[in-house]
């Protein structure tokens, strides 16, 4: 194909078929590492007790609050440049892993330093299990400069079958040292074995397709404009790290043990949902970058349909999960955790919040405006950090619940407000409203079933919601003719060689 002049032009990617290909492989690393996640999180939660698990959501807590130290965004800025172009990797590979390693150094005398001296320190075995944790800044001062290369290459499905293999080899240890009656302790070690055998695969599986780091080389000189170009990346990081964490820090603070463990139970249940919006969030930002270096307005209607297909799955997951959520809670960890029903019914909310937010997020570095997340996350993690120091000291976790999904109801009008004026109009008010009137009357018939079994009540309630949606045409008619057309591609071929058989 050619142009007016003449000029030959490298033939256009199919972004649909890479998007699909990636979400497939995503798709499925994430229902694997979200159920693995899940079934793994229930034994510690039941092996460690709610005191304990209290601990160890602290120590989780307190270092990834100070883990962006080690990064300072040039991981994420190094990502977005390969994905819009790839020979980008042989000048930033090198420069990325050292100078995410001297920061690590940083990182790991900061996290330490201030859980020992603060005013009110830490308990010593929470101290020493922060401190383990923080070899893994160094850890991934190399994994991660790897693993920008392979997504910056569009390679997801690669990075989707090692962050499945990291997970089980993380569950195996970590089952073994919980079996042998351990503490939270040996967990923490148990997170960093995998980290060597990943950085090993990584390096393999990027000589093994050719996507080779450049030799070794350094420039000391463009150090200043890297941390400068990844600052954005790394506010944003902190206000995150901070609006997901600074409650359970606060909760310690002034609530006990239990409490804060009942509180995550709850919080990384609602995180154990995010397994269809999770592959998209991170496919399609990558995939996009790339996209939109070429023809900015083709992810328009990327921006629509991802957001349409959150709402989708999240609204349902949303009302069910706050009706049945003492039912689920007894259910998975055990009338121990019986209080925990209060927050894992209001923080379910956030699921679907969270999922919009994440995309918006990360489609603002594709489309090159991530200073505006940053403004947005950082004006969140203020107001996250102002709501919970007036209210958690008196309510504890039920204000937790309540301030995080007020702050991620903020942030996603925020980040409408914003597309809606680069983008304009396109969501489709009319089906969306269809979507909240479907999971409104899918919450009727999961009131109605409540005394049957669990499992019967999810079933009958999301089939009749699919019917629902279906009958009162929440979909758009070319939506409508993606999901039958897909349907019938894929079980097209089974139903065939059924009959044949």
């Amino acid at each position: 194909m050619s142009d007016a002049q003449g000029v030959i032009n490298p033939p256009r990617r199919s972004v649909g078929r890479l998007i699909l290909r990636n979400t497939v492989f995503s798709v499925g690393a994430q229902a694997a590492l979200r159920g693995l996640s899940f079934l793994f999180t229930i034994l510690i939660t039941r092996t460690l007790g709610d005191a304990a698990f209290g601990q160890y959501s602290v120590v989780l807590a307190w270092a990834g609050l100070f883990s962006f130290i080690g990064d300072m965004g040039v991981t994420q800025y190094m990502t977005r440049e390969v994905a819009r172009d790839s020979k980008r990797a042989a000048d930033l590979f090198w420069d990325t892993a050292a100078l995410r390693f001297i920061l690590s150094i940083a990182a790991m005398i900061i996290t330490i330093g201030v859980a020992a001296l603060k005013p009110d320190p830490y308990e010593p075995e929470v101290v020493l299990a922060i401190a383990l944790y923080t070899l893994s800044y160094f850890l991934q001062a190399v994994l991660a400069p790897l693993q920008s290369v392979i997504a910056g290459n569009e390679r997801l499905d690669i990075l989707a079958v090692l962050a499945v293999l990291g997970q089980i080899i993380y569950m195996a240890v970590g089952g073994l040292f919980l079996f042998a009656g351990l503490n939270y302790v040996w967990l923490v070690v148990a997170s960093l074995v995998n980290l060597p055998v990943l950085i090993g695969l990584s390096a393999w599986a990027m000589r093994r397709n050719r996507l080779q780091p450049p030799r070794f080389h350094l420039t000391l000189r463009f150090w200043p404009r890297l941390l400068a170009a990844g600052m954005p990346f790394a506010m944003i990081q902190v206000a995150l790290t901070f609006n997901f964490q600074v409650d359970t820090l606060i909760l310690k603070a002034w609530q006990p043990n239990e409490v804060v463990g009942w509180y995550n139970a709850a919080y990384h249940l609602t995180r154990s949902l995010l397994i269809l919006g999770s592959a998209l969030i991170v496919v399609i930002p990558i995939t996009l970058a790339r996209e939109h270096a070429q023809n900015p307005k083709s992810i328009l209607p990327w921006y629509y349909r991802s957001t349409k297909f959150m709402a989708f799955i999240g609204l349902p997951l949303a009302v069910g999960g706050t009706l049945l959520a003492d039912k689920i809670i007894r259910l998975l960890y055990g009338a121990d955790y019986a209080p925990a029903a209060i927050a894992f019914a209001i923080l379910i909310w956030d699921t679907p919040l969270l999922m919009y937010t994440a995309l918006c997020g990360n489609l603002t570095t594709s489309i090159k405006k991530e200073r505006y997340s940053m403004l947005f996350y950082v004006s969140l993690a203020a107001l996250n950090l102002i709501l919970n120091l007036i209210f958690i000291p008196q309510y504890g976790i039920f204000t937790a619940a309540v301030t995080t999904v007020s702050a991620e109801l903020t942030g996603a009008l925020l980040f409408y407000r914003f597309f809606r004026r680069e983008f304009g109009e396109g969501l489709g008010f009319k089906h969306m409203v269809r979507l909240v009137i479907a999971a409104g009357l899918m919450g009727v018939v999961v009131y109605l079933l409540r005394d049957y079994h669990l499992l019967i009540n999810v079933t009958v309630s999301s089939v009749f919601y699919l019917v629902v949606v279906w009958l009162i045409r929440a979909l758009t008619p070319e939506e409508r003719d993606y999901l039958t057309g897909l349907v019938r591609r894929k079980l097209g071929p089974i139903l065939r060689r059924g009959r044949a058989s």
